[in-house]
């Protein structure tokens, strides 16, 4: 059992050299309120986009401020959803796990699918960290060591600079000390929900075309989308021509029946 100090230099090296173990890692956050268990989360999610080691970032987190496109999912439907329309590594943060994954309801519908799913999910090569105050509150078949890579603990509200990295496959523990703040802006007070679908179903379309230029038309920049602003013009463009000449087809049909009109008094 190794049991050493890392130093603050040391710590992008960590969260590195975990994520490079493998193509698709499974962490788990554990610590009571006010531990800095978010904070450290996006701080790891800050340090892979900051190396390219992921390309593509999600949570359930409501994020206000960041220097990269993350999307903000709330339910297992728009994550698979999100995993097989995105190349490339990529990280889900999954916030206040403890309430999405209760251990008290092990055979719940949301239990059941994402940990079913979970394999199909890293497929996409797509990471997970998960937070929850402390594991009693999370399914056991979520801390298995077939799924669970990582555990860092993050012991005491009145220093949030510390934790306790726990190594699952190499059976190793590593304190760490002085964690800087993130540089991501979250919404501290935000509950962070997670559900099995989606309040509202999102289309979606065989054409991938349709499916960005729906995400364009709900908020999404290019930059999100991951295109050029010439690219996303002519999806546009492609779309705009093709339901104006729809329109006017329509509009023809309609004006030749209207000159041709039945007799309703007509009989055979």
């Amino acid at each position: 059992m190794l049991n050493q100090q890392i130093r603050p230099n040391q710590l992008e090296k960590l969260i590195i050299d975990l994520f490079s173990h493998t193509i698709s890692v499974c962490l788990m956050i554990l610590g009571r309120r006010d531990t800095g268990k978010t904070d450290f989360s996006l701080l790891i999610m800050e340090t892979l986009q900051k190396f390219n080691v992921i390309s593509c970032s999600a949570t359930n987190i409501k994020i206000y401020e960041s220097p990269f496109s993350i999307e903000h999912i709330t339910n297992l439907e728009d994550l698979e959803f999100w995993c097989r329309n995105n190349t490339g590594r990529k990280l889900f943060i999954l916030d206040e796990a403890g309430k999405s994954l209760r251990r008290r309801t092990p055979m719940s519908g949301l239990n059941i699918k994402l940990l079913d799913n979970l394999q199909i999910l890293r497929k996409y090569k797509l990471s997970l960290i998960m937070i929850a105050p402390h594991e009693k509150y999370v399914d056991s078949a979520t801390l298995g060591s077939d799924v669970l890579d990582a555990i860092i603990l993050k012991p005491y509200f009145k220093n949030r600079k510390i934790a306790l990295y726990q190594n699952v496959l190499e059976n190793e523990e590593t304190w760490i000390t002085e964690i800087p703040p993130t540089q991501l802006k979250f919404n501290t007070w935000d509950v962070a929900p997670f559900k099995k679908t989606a309040d509202q179903q999102k289309p979606q379309f065989e054409d991938q075309d349709l499916n960005l230029l729906w995400e364009w038309c709900h908020g999404k920049t290019h930059k999100d989308l991951g295109l050029h602003p010439m690219q996303l013009n002519r999806l546009a463009r492609k779309f705009v021509k093709a339901s104006l000449q729809n329109r006017v087809h329509t509009s023809h049909t309609e004006a030749i029946e209207d000159n041709n009109p039945i007799e309703s008094s007509q009989k055979p």
